[in-house]
């Protein structure tokens, strides 16, 4: 195998339909590096340390890192980074264990508001919207009940329902997580200024996106068709960027931390 290989982590879940947008959009992002998927959990074989080990095991000396999740608030981030010895192990408690890395890694960040993201977004509104002057936009993610968690979460959201609303000249927009829940009170608040948009911020559809979110607005009138980022295409694109991106700043800045004298990791950003 090549000395450089790409590993992009998803959540996992026990539904084949959910691994499968996940595999493809991985089969798509048209990488010269040879890339694997490994999954939190949920897949059995398919773990960070089941592929990591893959990936050395092979010849891999240099390992870029595509965490496919929506922010960097999100607490199962926090887990694959301790895992890879790149921040202190969490303190809240985790049925993960630490990898022994050898490799050279480049971490990547999460999906956040990349412009491919907003671009995605941006297509969902379009889908929903028949005129923005009568309508508000509601952006609704995860959230985090754990430190720094919401904080990080907070600030992506503001970010993105600001640019969106400039963009399409909503009259009001905001946003809400579901941990903590501020989903109803949101939408109620937002229901006096126009038609409800509800955007879900969500990798792929799920328990969340069919289930918990319209159990949270029933019987509130907005418009809603559940749509995730997969399986649009330019998360694909996406992926692909990520890697490349990486490769350019390892090449140009050399930003390491050495570790036991020897250079580690590289970061692109959180």
């Amino acid at each position: 195998m090549a000395k450089t290989a790409a590993l992009v982590i998803a959540h996992g879940s026990p539904d084949p339909d959910w691994l499968s947008l996940v595999e493809s959009a991985v089969r798509q992002c048209q990488s010269e590096l040879p890339t694997r998927v490994a999954y939190l959990g949920g897949v059995e074989g398919r773990s960070i340390s089941d592929e990591w080990k893959r990936l050395e095991a092979s010849g891999a000396k240099r390992i870029v890192v595509v965490p496919l999740f929506a922010s960097a608030g999100s607490s199962h981030v926090t887990e694959i980074r301790a895992m890879l010895g790149l921040e202190p192990w969490p303190a809240w408690e985790t049925e993960q264990v630490r990898i022994p890395v050898r490799a050279r890694l480049l971490w990547c960040p999460p999906l956040e508001d990349h412009p491919l993201v907003e671009q995605i977004v941006s297509q969902r509104i379009q889908e929903l919207s028949s005129d923005p002057r009568k309508e508000a936009l509601l952006l609704v993610g995860h959230g985090s009940d754990l430190p720094g968690g919401q904080e990080r979460w907070e600030k992506l959201l503001r970010r993105m329902t600001f640019r969106l609303q400039n963009r399409y000249a909503f009259p009001a927009a905001g946003y809400a997580t579901l941990r903590p829940d501020t989903l109803r009170e949101q939408a109620l608040l937002l229901a006096e200024k126009g038609d409800v948009l509800v955007l879900p911020l969500f990798v792929s559809q799920g328990y969340f996106t069919r289930k918990a979110i319209p159990a949270r607005l029933a019987e509130l009138p907005y418009r809603y068709n559940g749509s995730a980022y997969l399986p649009h295409p330019l998360i694909a694109d996406w992926i692909g960027q990520s890697i490349r991106t990486a490769l350019v700043t390892d090449l140009f800045t050399k930003r390491s931390v050495y570790e036991h004298g020897r250079e580690k990791t590289v970061e692109m950003g959180r």
